[in-house]
């Protein structure tokens, strides 16, 4: 009896294991009349990826976002790792660079890499767009929008310390009131929804948690969030805010010594439609 129930355990751990390792595709549906009729943008959602590698030379992941065939890739912070080399990274940025235009916010872990300089370079060798406190309006399928992102405030900690996040908001984004076309902001923590809130975004799109790490669906949303710490209240998925959706990615980071329980890695698609 005692050697069925360690099997039966090992079992289960193992699924867990093989359950919460490979990448599930979560895919939101939104609706705006900002969109031209039988038109729709599509966005990629990578956060948190922490360097982590999928299949040979990132192909399983980089194969994925090919797939989908986005207009838009967005990286929502701590793509990079502090502690993991970022070879899974480099990897990530080279495969997908030729897929549709990259934009970047930071993530509290290119802080605390301590070379957040080379990493921004190193970004803008790829082609990617990084979004520091800034807006840029584009055109997508002709529809007019704008997408705007955030520093994390690691860069008080780490880079200048007289920064102030929402001094920087208020600032760069305060304009954005009297502009009528759907906006989108990228800030990598989910946690400061409510001074987003305060602006004219349609959208903003989050990561840092990592979904909780273990969940319990329907009952636990997410056992533990940095910056949130037990039963965060925004653990991953998508919070409607009177008007204003918040997404939040679980994440692409899997590390053995920190197992996802019921949360598998996640790339994000959001499809964002006419609203008839």
């Amino acid at each position: 009896m005692i050697r069925i129930f360690k099997l039966t355990q090992s079992i289960f751990y193992v699924f867990l294991l093989v359950s919460c390792s490979s990448i599930a595709v979560k895919t939101y549906n939104l609706e705006s009349p900002a969109i031209a009729e039988q038109s729709y943008v599509k966005i990629v959602l990578i956060s948190d990826l922490h360097s982590t590698i999928y299949g040979p030379e990132q192909s399983a992941l980089i194969d994925l976002v090919k797939n989908i065939n986005p207009d838009i890739i967005i990286l929502s912070g701590d793509i990079y790792d502090d502690v993991v080399p970022h070879t899974g990274t480099r990897l990530l940025l080279s495969g997908i660079s030729s897929i549709a235009p990259v934009f970047y916010v930071t993530g509290n872990h290119e802080y605390m890499t301590e070379n957040i300089a080379s990493i921004r370079k190193e970004l803008v060798s790829f082609g990617v767009t990084i979004l520091s406190d800034a807006y840029i309006p584009i055109t997508v399928k002709h529809n007019e929008m704008i997408i705007a992102g955030i520093e994390d405030p690691y860069k008080q900690d780490y880079e200048t310390p007289d920064y102030n996040q929402n001094d920087a908001m208020e600032a760069a984004f305060r304009e954005l009131d009297n502009i009528s076309v759907y906006k989108i902001l990228v800030a990598h923590r989910p946690e400061k929804i409510d001074t987003y809130k305060n602006y004219s975004f349609d959208l903003v799109l989050s990561g840092h948690t990592h979904g909780g790490q273990v969940r319990l669906p329907p009952f636990i949303n997410g056992l533990y969030a940095p910056h949130q710490g037990l039963f965060p209240k925004y653990g991953g998925g998508l919070y409607a805010h009177n008007g204003l959706t918040h997404i939040i990615s679980r994440g692409l980071s899997v590390k053995p010594f920190l197992p996802r329980i019921f949360n598998p890695p996640e790339l994000v698609v959001i499809i964002i439609e006419n609203a008839e």
